[in-house]
């Protein structure tokens, strides 16, 4: 009986701590989790999942004791000498860097729709006397550079993303796999990735940014940047930060499990002058002008962050995931129009490119369909470029959430039906 009360007693004083600091969480986070409550209009099922996920995201950042708990159990994976971490949420290699996991990751049969997807969507873009190009960052895991355990499920992409560059360029679509282009001579395996974050460096997006630049110069006989003054070297204040990067891989394992690491951000030199406009979950507006500081790069970012870093420094470039966002370059009105599909990889290569073009119009890839159809946006605009970047691990049908109807008619006049498609 005596135990039984026990624990009863136990239970009870328990669930009273949890409550209290469920009340003192809530009380410390009211005010930011209203303004995630403001900023969203919960008219479907996607915009409420939307906004618990934006509670949940506050209540985990704002939790009193949250990097204490993260820390303990870090603590623990590291003296235990853990490859795998959390449930294998990441496994790390023999390098100390974090990947994704992945348990399977076989032959995707519908490539063939995407690429038709892909196709019809550049026949709209050239009618309006635009340019497509599809654009894949480079994976984090490499043969020859990454080496795990026996049995670790890192997750590798290379081989569905050689597939799908293949398929394309069949049907004469433009790409450029970043993968072919790091790690290089200038750029090694180490300065090109993050062991913390699962994005590229800095440094990696300048020169994706500037190979972007060249290929629409070549494609549009522009010239861009002829002296180098917005996108060549001598353009950026190179600094480094030692020890301020903690990536969102690392932000999840903690620090004790895989420590900080340098970052080294590229500076403009020239400010320039820009409005940044956002449009928030709930329709509403947000604009902001000025220069590149001012608009789209927080530059007090690394300076701020102190020997645990609660963000990453890779959101000092464009920070926010607006669903759809546009910079406009006031110096340069009349500079080249492009339209974007991107995610946190292009958030850098977007500020880079700023300078050299008038207005880069984007959306998260994730939400398109949230805010409007793309095809209706493309067809009803005139860009002489129109982008699309997908994260390597991302290559899925929802990442080609458009014209299906149309691939699909296509695909049948063609006689490529899926049972056809499925057999080759």
């Amino acid at each position: 009986m005596k135990y039984i009360l026990r624990k009863v007693i136990f239970s009870i004083l328990l669930l009273a701590i949890l409550l209290i600091l469920l009340v003192y969480n809530l009380g410390l986070n009211g005010g930011k989790m209203m303004q995630v409550l403001r900023g969203t209009r919960l008219s479907s099922v996607e915009s409420i999942k939307t906004a618990i996920a934006a509670f949940e995201d506050v209540m985990n950042e704002g939790f009193t004791g949250r990097i204490e708990f993260i820390e303990a159990y870090s603590r623990g994976a590291k003296i235990m000498g853990k490859k795998e971490f959390s449930d294998f949420l990441y496994v790390k290699d023999e390098k100390g860097y974090l990947h994704s996991t992945s348990f399977y990751s076989g032959y995707d049969p519908e490539m063939l729709t995407y690429a038709m997807r892909l196709k019809i969507l550049q026949e709209k873009v050239e009618e309006q006397g635009g340019k497509l190009l599809f654009i894949v960052p480079p994976s984090k895991y490499r043969v020859g550079e990454t080496e795990v355990d026996y049995g670790l499920p890192a997750a590798n992409p290379e081989n569905k993303i050689s597939e799908l560059m293949n398929i394309f360029t069949d049907n004469d679509i433009s790409v450029i796999d970043f993968n072919q282009y790091f790690p290089n001579q200038s750029l090694p395996y180490d300065q090109c990735f993050y062991r913390t974050e699962r994005f590229w460096t800095i440094p990696a997006a300048w020169m994706a940014a500037r190979e972007i630049a060249h290929w629409m110069e070549v494609t549009a006989g522009v010239r861009l940047d002829a002296d180098g003054s917005r996108l060549g070297p001598s353009a950026f204040d190179w600094v480094t930060y030692p020890g301020k990067m903690l990536g969102s891989q690392g932000l999840k394992t903690g620090k004790s499990y895989i420590g900080t690491e340098d970052f080294t951000a590229l500076w403009p030199k020239d400010p320039g002058l820009y409005e940044y406009l956002s449009y928030l979950d709930n329709g509403e507006r947000n604009i902001v002008r000025g220069d590149v500081y001012e608009t789209l790069i927080n530059k007090t970012l690394p300076d701020t962050l102190g020997d645990y870093p609660s963000v990453s420094a890779y959101n000092a470039y464009l920070p926010g995931q607006y669903r759809h966002s546009i910079i406009t370059n006031r110096n340069n009105f009349e500079g080249l129009k492009v339209f974007m599909m991107r995610d946190s990889y292009f958030s850098p290569v977007a500020v880079f490119l700023a300078p050299v073009c008038g207005i880069i119009d984007s959306i998260w890839s994730d939400y398109e369909e949230t805010i409007y159809q793309v095809e209706n946006y493309i067809e009803n605009q005139e860009f002489d470029f129109v982008i699309m970047e997908i994260d390597p691990y991302n290559i899925s049908d929802n990442a080609f959430d458009f014209y299906r109807e149309e691939a699909e008619i296509r695909m049948d006049m063609l006689g490529l039906t899926k049972k056809e498609e499925d057999s080759k």
